[in-house]
C-alpha cells in the first residue's frame, strides 16, 4: 500500500493484548479508556494514525501504566472511519498501512507515543514472487479449503488488482495464524518470501487438517475492545 507516513514524527501507540494488526487488514476497535479516548481524540485532529503493540506476557500488573511491556513491532494504522459516542467513547475502523519498530517512547501525554522507523527489505526477483503468488492462491483456493476461505472471505484477497504479494500474505496472516505471538513475529519479518513460506506452511497444514473435516470454526473473530 502506498502511504506517505512522515517518520519523523510522534505516533500515538495502542498497546493491547492478543492483537497484532497487519498491512492491510481492518482493524474494529471500541475505545473507552480515558486515556485511550485522548489518543483517539487527538489521533483524530492530527494525523489519523495509531500504532497497534502486543503487549508482553504478563503485562496485567503494569496494564494501566505507561510501562507495560511490548514487543518492539508494530503497526502502523490509518483510522478510516470512526464514531464518537455521546458519552466520549469512540468506535473506530484502523487500516494497517505500514509495520515497523519502535525506536524510543514518549510519555508526556497520559497515553503512549513513539519514535518509530518503517521495517522494508529489498524486492525478490519477479519469478520468484509470481510463483509464490500462483502456489498460495491454489493453495487457499483447494477444496479442502473452500468453505474457510469462503468465511474468511479470502478469495476478495485475489481479486484486487493492485495488490502484492506481502499484502496477500499479511492479509491471509492477520485471518489464519492462530496465536498472537505468532503473529508478531510474522509481523516483525521484513522478507516477503519468508512470510510467503510461513503462510504455505501453515494453508498446506489446515488443508490436511480439513481434509475430513465438516465444519470450521466461526469467523470473522469480535471486535477488539481495549
Amino acid at each position: 500500500m502506498s502511504v506517505s507516513i512522515d517518520y519523523d514524527q510522534l505516533i500515538p501507540i495502542f498497546p493491547l493484548p492478543n492483537t497484532v494488526l497487519m498491512p492491510r487488514a481492518i482493524l474494529p476497535l471500541h475505545i473507552f479508556e480515558p486515556r485511550y479516548r485522548d489518543m483517539a481524540y487527538d489521533a483524530l485532529r492530527e494525523n489519523k494514525l495509531i500504532a497497534i503493540a502486543l503487549l508482553k506476557p504478563d503485562y496485567e500488573a503494569e496494564y494501566h501504566t505507561l510501562k507495560a511491556e511490548v514487543y518492539p513491532y508494530v503497526c502502523l494504522g490509518r483510522i478510516v472511519k470512526s464514531e464518537t459516542m455521546p458519552d466520549g467513547r469512540y468506535n473506530i475502523l484502523l487500516e494497517g498501512v505500514d509495520r515497523a519498530q519502535i525506536k524510543a517512547e514518549n510519555h508526556e501525554r497520559s497515553y503512549r507515543r513513539g519514535t518509530l522507523s518503517p521495517v522494508y527489505c529489498d524486492p525478490p526477483p519477479a519469478a520468484i514472487v509470481a510463483e509464490a503468488r500462483t502456489e498460495i492462491h491454489r493453495l487457499a483456493t483447494c477444496k479442502a479449503l473452500r468453505d474457510l476461505a469462503k468465511q474468511a472471505n479470502w478469495l476478495s484477497i485475489f481479486d484486487c488488482n493492485d495488490i502484492s504479494l506481502s499484502d496477500i500474505v499479511d492479509l491471509l496472516a492477520y485471518s489464519a495464524l492462530p496465536e498472537a505471538e505468532d503473529r508478531i513475529r510474522f509481523l516483525g519479518e521484513p522478507c516477503v518470501i519468508k512470510r510467503s513460506s510461513i503462510i504455505l506452511e501453515l494453508l498446506s497444514s489446515l488443508s490436511n487438517h480439513y481434509e475430513n473435516k465438516t465444519s470450521i470454526r466461526d469467523w470473522p473473530p469480535p471486535i477488539c475492545d481495549n
